[in-house]
């Protein structure tokens, strides 16, 4: 039965949209022209009989999947996630026709600042020098996915039970991310890895002297590491304070299973997530005893790497220890090539436009000395795209959703469990954003993970307050 009439103008713009497609098909033959006409009906069940989180979680699930999946069936991952992105979003308004949501949840902090780096991104699209395919390429990952998930996870989460699941699934992901990297570790790579390495070219940044970089089923072994070290700290903290013993179990494995996969990565920058989270952790507490604890343990690893030659032989170790070495030649390159970019970005204020940094340039015949200068770490890529202008807001923006989420969790938190997960949460979080000097860390899975994680920490205080009225008075 249809329970919001005032939903009939959604399910209306809904079908006209539709109809219209099914006209423009009709060239394309009676098959396409069936399809079409069969998606009102396919979707309008699966609104109705689909439980509005378990779309989220498939989506979830593709997400940390697809680029594994691109390496043996070449896929468009950024039109797919795209179009997930937008499907979800229909989906829900859908649902709202046989179900009346909370939309007011979706529409907090978070949103109003994602919106405005969303109208600077709409903005940049207007870029002189911008590409209208690669804006429409990028502009998901960028903007669109991290203003859409602060409206709609609001509304889709409503219970603490539904964040603790997908905590859940994406712990076993994490462990299946870390199991694949073992098996290349000890039975070497398949047909489509060799492939890649090979023939693409991987070889180049994943077999080096200091040995092999392991990436699992994920892009690379960067972006593996990153998520590595992420889950690392979430699980690693939270596991201290769930309640049910399998699901703490779970959390402490995958926090091991996720230290082994940073390590075989090799990625050197992603060291400085489970470090700097400890820290992050320590200060977000208030206590000087962890924020001692937390201090020594950070000394101990820096004087062991940088002052000390223990554990040479093991490749693992070196590679990690060069992370510390100003005259280690990648080092050395990344500041050549900042160099080399400070003078052809003078003019250029509001950069070059959105996916256009490095050799994309290349894929849309644009000839260009910056498109010999690849971007290494996200700030550099967000300089480059958006030019100072946005670099300088991106950045104001994640200070303000930082400052705002940390007082969320250390002072309208309540109920201990839900603290102390935020605080983890916030801490991986700030171990990323420090690995971003050295990364992009916005590629699959790792760009939608952060965005998602960034709206559990605003929608917190919702949960706080079901916690806390269920616990038993006594």
């Amino acid at each position: 039965m249809i329970k919001n009439g005032s939903s009939y103008i959604t399910a209306i713009a809904f079908f006209i949209g539709l109809c219209a497609i099914y006209l423009l098909t009709l060239k394309g033959g009676i098959i396409p022209a069936l399809l079409f006409a069969c998606l009102p009906a396919i979707a309008i069940v699966t609104a109705k009989f689909c439980r509005k989180q378990y779309y989220f979680y498939v989506f979830f699930v593709i997400n940390y999947v697809i680029t594994g999946i691109d390496r043996y069936i070449p896929l468009k991952f950024g039109m797919i996630m795209l179009g997930l992105t937008l499907g979800i979003g229909c989906l829900l308004l859908l649902k709202n026709i046989f179900q009346v949501y909370e939309w007011r949840r979706g529409f907090n902090a978070l949103t109003a600042l994602w919106g405005i780096w969303f109208f600077y991104c709409l903005f940049e699209l207007f870029n002189p020098l911008a590409v209208a395919d690669a804006w429409f390429i990028a502009i998901n990952g960028y903007a669109l996915f991290p203003l859409i998930s602060a409206i709609i996870i609001p509304v889709l989460f409503t219970q603490f039970k539904h964040f603790h699941w997908l905590l859940v699934l994406w712990a076993i992901l994490s462990i299946l991310a870390a199991l694949k990297g073992y098996w290349q570790k000890s039975h070497g790579f398949d047909s489509a890895e060799l492939y890649w390495l090979f023939v693409e070219g991987g070889a180049r940044t994943h077999i080096i002297h200091y040995g092999v970089r392991y990436f699992s089923f994920l892009s690379d072994a960067a972006n593996f590491g990153i998520t590595m070290g992420l889950s690392l700290v979430v699980f690693g903290i939270s596991g201290f304070f769930v309640k049910t013993r399998w699901i703490k179990y779970l959390f402490w494995l995958t926090a091991l299973t996720s230290t082994y996969g940073l390590l075989i990565s090799g990625t050197r920058s992603a060291i400085a997530v489970p470090l700097v989270g400890l820290c992050a952790y320590a200060v977000l507490c208030r206590s000087f005893k962890n924020l001692f604890i937390a201090g020594g343990i950070l000394i101990v690893i820096i004087l062991f790497l940088t002052q000390t030659n223990i554990g040479n032989s093991n490749s693992i170790i070196r590679r990690m220890r060069s992370a510390f070495n100003k005259e280690d030649a990648s080092f050395k390159v990344r500041g050549i090539n900042k160099e080399k970019m400070i003078p052809l970005m003078r003019d250029k204020p509001f950069g070059v436009g959105l996916g256009l940094s490095g050799g994309r340039m290349e894929r849309f015949a644009i000839n260009s000395k910056l498109s010999e200068l690849p971007p290494d770490s996200l700030l550099t890529m967000y300089w480059l795209e958006t030019g100072i202008v946005g670099l300088s807001l991106y950045l104001s923006l994640l200070v303000l959703i930082f400052t705002q989420a940390s007082y969320i969790a250390m002072f309208i938190i309540k109920d201990k469990r839900l603290k102390n997960i935020l605080f983890s949460i916030i801490a991986g979080l700030a171990g990323v954003f420090v690995a971003a000097y050295a990364n992009d860390i916005t590629t699959y899975p790792n760009g939608i993970l952060i965005y998602i994680l960034f709206v559990f920490l605003f929608i917190a205080p919702y949960y706080d307050k079901e916690l806390t009225q269920n616990e038993p008075t006594t």
